[in-house]
């Protein structure tokens, strides 16, 4: 888990009530379901009143509003963790599993992500906050085009890119795609096969290995 996302935690006592209400909304969301997120149970998780959230949020829909800002956060940052250090297709490919990671590790979370149209309903910071995974992925895509489709228009990269990496993560989550079925029994191992060869890329250690 990225040290940014979020963690158990037991009964508030100080600090910020906002983003603990944050982080109990996230662990009732991944354990129980959307349809357990209440003011009233998030209040009972923190360890506060009843009228506690109300200071922070309006309404359930502020408090989800609230929980998937907080989520891309969380998301962007599994998604610069994984591509750190790498360049060109290397750093796609890094994006790309830092993006199905999170999604394997919080899937209650990026659904409610992908499901919620949060974004007219944010302040000009959240809207930018919204933005960075897809912003990651289209300067990755920048400084590396997908030249293997064989046009110089790379109008069209962002979109392929995204919907390989949105596609391959929900078949992922729903099992409909079995990395033993393909003859691998690690399914990160398998995530990144998958990407290296969307964007037919040879990982250094197998190119040296084939010179």
């Amino acid at each position: 888990m990225n040290q940014d996302e979020p963690k158990k935690t037991g009964p508030y006592h100080h600090g910020n009530l906002r983003e603990a209400l944050i982080v109990s909304a996230v662990n009732l969301l991944e354990s129980e379901g959307e349809a357990a997120l209440t003011l009233r149970r998030i209040a009972q998780k923190t360890g506060v009143s009843q009228a506690a959230p109300y200071s922070h949020f309006r309404s359930k829909n502020d408090l989800l509003t609230a929980v998937c800002v907080a989520g891309t956060q969380w998301f962007s940052a599994s998604m610069r963790q994984a591509a750190a250090g790498r360049e060109g297709t290397d750093y796609l490919a890094g994006l790309a599993s830092g993006y199905i990671r999170f999604a394997r590790e919080h899937p209650a979370l990026f659904q409610l992500m992908n499901k919620r149209d949060v974004f007219d309903a944010v302040d000009e910071q959240g809207k930018a906050i919204l933005l960075e995974g897809i912003d990651l992925l289209s300067r990755g895509l920048a400084a590396a085009p997908l030249a293997h489709f064989g046009t110089r228009d790379n109008q069209l990269d962002l979109p392929l890119a995204w919907g390989q990496v949105y596609g391959l993560t929900n078949l992922v989550l729903e099992g409909r795609i079995q990395p033993q079925d393909y003859g691998f029994q690690d399914l990160e191992a398998f995530i990144q096969a998958m990407v290296n060869r969307f964007l037919q890329h040879v990982p250094q250690e197998q190119d040296s290995l084939g010179s």
